[in-house]
């Protein structure tokens, strides 16, 4: 493999990362930047966590938390969510020894709606939980499994959701690394680890049911109304958002009934499969779980399905469905770091991360505040034509080198 040919697949990811960021980056809106007002002074309230930090620090400097200040921690964390996931796909086509198709796969990834909606949700905590997943699942991979479940209890308190995202994958990875060292007769990972983040998600849950007052709410709600920047619309809405408990989030979206209508929606299916199949058909062909068991294929389908248990008390279905994209992702660079891969991969796995390249340029991720992708689709053509014309001239050189070889034999 030359250095020339690494670079320029390092370039490629790199430009079809920003391009898909710059589809629809934007600042931190208010619904963002009052989750950064959150503390623990009215108890263990959820996603509390972050702005009991912030408000330490704030206070030691004698200051107050402001919109410039959050806009730009908002800005810091999702510069270094960014590095994180760039320095995950290139460590999957690294390990996989520069293979056209598993720089197809990133590729693909990478031009995702996922990506698309990351850009679109700075501000939010999914950047921090994101990252907190990834250290803690490489804490485990090195053995070093308390500290990274102490890492999933830290992720749990800044955001809730941290349990149907992160954990997950963090358990997949507990299974693979067993699963690896019972194969060499190694010392096996302790199971007790993983009851910590789940711990604390009761806890929030029980905290929140059994000890908030009656006013928590409206005394929330007149706490964010010492900062000018949040308008009232969000501190209301916030506010009540906070003083609900699960149970009721369940019942206000319609229980079973609306979380069936969120998982049969036909336009998400469209939107996320094309990413999802190309990744985890890749997993199944370079690792060949098809060979194993069929337990192992459902294992990996159900980890990058957890995800959708959130429809169950939240209706941001857009943003909720391309997490499974997500992990899709991450059990791609678990699978790298555990075990080693095939190299004579089907050449319909090829074709499929084409497709699935192709679609997720043309195709329109749907975003929150009536916004729309930043770039018409002819711009979008014109952004991805080097990426487009990069992919296809590395299957050509792939396949030249192969009918080289034959000849040579």
């Amino acid at each position: 493999m030359t250095t020339i040919r690494k670079l320029g697949i390092a370039v490629v990811l790199l430009w079809t990362f920003v391009v898909t960021i710059l589809r629809a980056i934007r600042l931190p809106n208010g619904f963002a930047e009052a989750h950064w007002l959150i503390d623990y002074r009215f108890g263990l309230v959820k996603r509390g966590l972050v702005g009991t930090i912030v408000s330490l620090t704030t206070s030691c400097m004698h200051m107050r938390p402001t919109e410039q200040l959050i806009v730009i921690l908002s800005i810091v964390v999702f510069t270094v969510y960014c590095l994180v996931l760039i320095a995950l796909g290139l460590r999957i086509v690294h390990r996989l020894g520069w293979s056209t198709a598993a720089s197809l796969t990133v590729l693909v990834f990478f031009s995702s709606p996922f990506i698309v909606m990351s850009a679109h949700l700075i501000g939010y905590f999914d950047n921090i939980i994101i990252i907190l997943a990834v250290i803690s699942v490489a804490l485990l991979l090195k053995g070093r499994i308390w500290f990274a479940a102490w890492l999933q209890v830290i992720s749990i308190l800044v955001h809730e959701s941290s349990l149907l995202v992160g954990f997950p994958v963090f358990c997949f990875a507990w299974l693979l690394v067993n699963s690896k060292r019972h194969e060499s007769d190694g010392v096996q990972l302790p199971f007790w680890p993983l009851f910590l983040p789940v711990g604390a998600f009761l806890v929030l849950a029980l905290n929140q049911r059994l000890f908030f007052s009656g006013d928590f709410e409206q005394t929330l709600a007149r706490y964010f109304s010492n900062f000018p920047f949040i308008q009232t619309y969000t501190r209301t809405y916030l506010s009540k958002w906070l003083a609900t408990t699960f149970y009721a989030f369940y019942l206000g979206n319609k229980g079973f009934k609306g979380f069936i209508s969120h998982i049969s929606s036909v336009s998400m299916y469209g939107l996320v499969l094309p990413s999802m199949l190309a990744i985890q058909c890749f997993i199944v062909d370079a690792y060949s779980i098809r060979d194993r068991s069929a337990k192992s294929i459902a294992l990996l389908i159900s980890v990058c399905l957890v995800p959708q248990m959130m429809h169950l008390v939240a209706w941001d279905t857009p943003r909720i469905w391309t997490y499974s994209i997500l992990c899709s992702f991450l059990a791609l660079w678990i699978y790298t770091e555990v075990f080693a891969a095939r190299r004579d991969l089907s050449p319909a796995i090829i074709l499929l991360c084409l497709t699935a390249l192709v679609i997720n340029i043309m195709s329109l991720t749907p975003l929150m505040d009536e916004e729309i992708d930043h770039f018409s689709l002819n711009t979008r053509l014109l952004l991805y034509a080097p990426v487009i014309v990069s992919a296809v001239a590395i299957i050509l050189c792939e396949e030249f080198v192969l009918i080289k070889k034959r000849f040579s034999i």
